[in-house]
């Protein structure tokens, strides 16, 4: 079976000469489709460095980030918006929920940039899954910090994608 993320040889420095850090050094990863993988590490170790590589959201100063056989090096920043659309959920550390949005627009969201039918019945699944069904029509500012984590969860699952990330989902 493919592996659904492959990271070989994966650095990523900020900066150069005396301000120069390096937040990756020489990581190798292989994740399997179902296996789950907890990265642990003290803050400032380089884990949402390695989410964003992963999550196409950064790109590797060097080595290979290989997202369901498509190394993400060759991509536009139009093909990595559509991989993180068709193959990766992320679950943010500060949510990044948008403030003028519902919740329910927040988790429509992913599929309506994807042009995916029936968004608005998807994303009231998703947010019934969480035990949200009551807070559909809620901004983030009237949600609980438990609450908008929730929002964020069903966002991140709504387009069923073969890869999730979390940030500091706890």
């Amino acid at each position: 079976m493919n592996p659904v993320l492959e990271l070989r040889d994966s650095h990523r420095r900020y900066g150069s000469g005396a301000t120069e850090v390096v937040a990756l050094r020489g990581v190798n990863l292989t994740v399997a489709p179902g296996e789950l993988v907890a990265v642990m590490g003290p803050s400032g170790s380089g884990k949402s460095t390695l989410l964003n590589l992963a999550g196409g959201l950064d790109r590797a100063s060097a080595g290979a980030v290989i997202v369901g056989g498509i190394d993400v090096a060759g991509l536009s920043p139009a093909g990595l918006a559509e991989l993180r659309r068709t193959r990766v959920g992320i679950i943010f550390q500060e949510r990044n929920l948008l403030p003028m949005l519902t919740a329910i627009e927040n988790v429509m969201l992913p599929l309506e940039l994807s042009g995916t039918p029936h968004a608005a019945a998807r994303a009231r699944q998703a947010l019934a899954e969480v035990g949200l069904e009551q807070r559909l029509k809620h901004y983030p500012r009237q949600l609980s910090g438990g609450e908008k984590q929730r929002v964020a969860i069903a966002r991140a699952f709504v387009t069923g994608p073969s890869l999730l990330f979390a940030d500091e989902p706890t």
